[in-house]
């Protein structure tokens, strides 16, 4: 029996929408589609100091493995904060979540570039007089150590469509292998939008089911 969240009576659900594509709920990849150690990243990021960097071109999946780090240390008392930043404005937010935090915990921040160069210089400074960590994403250097380099390639992409829903029952009809080689092309290399081109080509061809 197809599972309930994903098929009703009515319709199948598209696999690539965000319900299932969003950060979290895609398991982390490298560069070549292996699933990342967690465990072993966290012993790395402690063998850091407990400050790094995840780095890389949009849509190559920081964000994603930024989501999953931080849930293994939620689980295990080290999460003193997780935030998104948007802009320079946010830093008041990181500054409180750095103040409440305990000593050795770590405070993750997405999209670090956004809060700029002289806010990041205080927010580290800050980390460093409350002794707790800091795990950052960012497109570019940040002057921390890189914990994971991350990488778009198609066999990336190709891995993250393997793990969406029922792949069996619509890969060799609706997405197929050439699909996913158009999509990430046209894209540019960007995994999140190649998922989103695929998601039209899967709407399109839905009649077909």
């Amino acid at each position: 029996m197809p599972c309930r969240d994903v098929f009703d009576s009515r319709h199948f659900a598209n696999p690539f929408s965000t319900r299932f594509t969003r950060p979290g709920k895609i398991e982390p990849r490298d560069c070549s589609g292996q699933p990342l150690a967690i465990l072993q990243l966290l012993k790395q990021l402690h063998d850091c100091g407990g400050t790094a960097a995840i780095q890389g071109p949009h849509g190559s999946g920081k964000t994603t493995l930024l989501v999953h780090i931080a849930g293994e240390l939620q689980q295990r008392g080290g999460l003193a904060a997780s935030l998104r930043l948007r802009s320079w404005r946010d830093a008041p937010a990181v500054f409180f979540a750095i103040a409440r935090s305990r000593p050795g915990s770590t405070v993750c921040l997405d999209s670090w570039e956004k809060i700029g160069c002289i806010a990041g210089w205080l927010v580290r400074m800050a980390a460093r007089i409350f002794q707790c960590g800091l795990l950052v994403t960012s497109h570019r250097r940040t002057g921390l150590p890189v914990l994971v380099e991350s990488a778009t390639t198609r066999e990336l992409l190709a891995s993250i469509v393997c793990q969406l829903p029922d792949h069996s029952r619509w890969s060799s009809s609706l997405i197929k292998e050439s699909d996913i080689e158009e999509a990430f092309s046209k894209c540019g290399g960007n995994v999140r939008e190649s998922l989103y081109e695929l998601y039209d080509r899967f709407e399109h061809r839905r009649p077909l089911l």
